[in-house]
This record gives C-alpha cells, structure tokens and sequence, in this order.
C-alpha cells in the first residue's frame, strides 16, 4: 500500500510587503524656470522611502533634440536621501530632468520637469 503525501510549502521572501514607492520631493528647479546658458543649475530636494532608497537616477535630456545630456546614479541604502546635484546648462535649449527613486521593494516613483536657457 502506498501513501502519497502532499505537503504545501510556504515560501517566506524575507523581506517586508512594502508596496509604497520613495516620496520625491524636487525643491529646485522649478518647472518652466528659465537659466542663461552655461549657467550652473542646482537640482535639489528630498527624497523618503518607510523602508530603504536603494536607486536615484537623475536623467538631464535635451528635448529639442532628445539627447540624454547627463545620467547620474546614487545608491543611498538609507530611508531619507538629499538630492544635491548640479549640471551646467548649454544655451539656447529646452531640457527635462526627470529624477527616478526605487526602494528595495522594487517600488519606484519619478518626478520631472522642464526647464529653458536662453
């Protein structure tokens, strides 16, 4: 006689059931804000996560042409990160940055804006 046995495994992932994506809060530039060309811009803000920021990308493109100007990535660990990055804007354009944070969930939130230079 033969028994067969099923057994139900469960398996723990060992993380949290974290499904909120990191808080990007952009304190400077301001959308539609307008910079004299070679001009430093300072891009500045917060960001949060309850749990870990484990990514920040910073995308600076030129929409005019649609070249990716600067890629900047930051690998914080940390549940509160300052944004404090600053690029040199070329004249005569018109540019989008876009800043993209991901926590250790995989969840992940993006904020852009688009600025000019004369």
């Amino acid at each position: 006689l033969l028994v067969l046995t099923s057994i139900n495994c469960s398996k723990k992932n060992g993380g949290s059931d974290d499904r909120v994506a990191p808080v990007i809060t952009l304190s400077s530039p301001v959308q539609d804000q307008t910079f004299t060309g070679s001009q430093p811009v300072a891009i500045t803000g917060t960001i949060t996560d309850a749990e870990k920021i484990a990514e920040v990308h910073v995308h600076i493109s030129n929409t005019d042409n649609g070249s990716l100007l600067v890629d900047i990535h930051r690998y914080p660990g940390t549940g509160n990160y300052t944004l404090n990055e600053t690029f040199t804007i070329p004249a005569n354009g018109s540019y989008r940055i876009q800043v993209i944070a991901k926590d250790n969930s995989a969840n992940e939130s993006r904020t852009t804006v688009s600025i000019s230079s004369s």
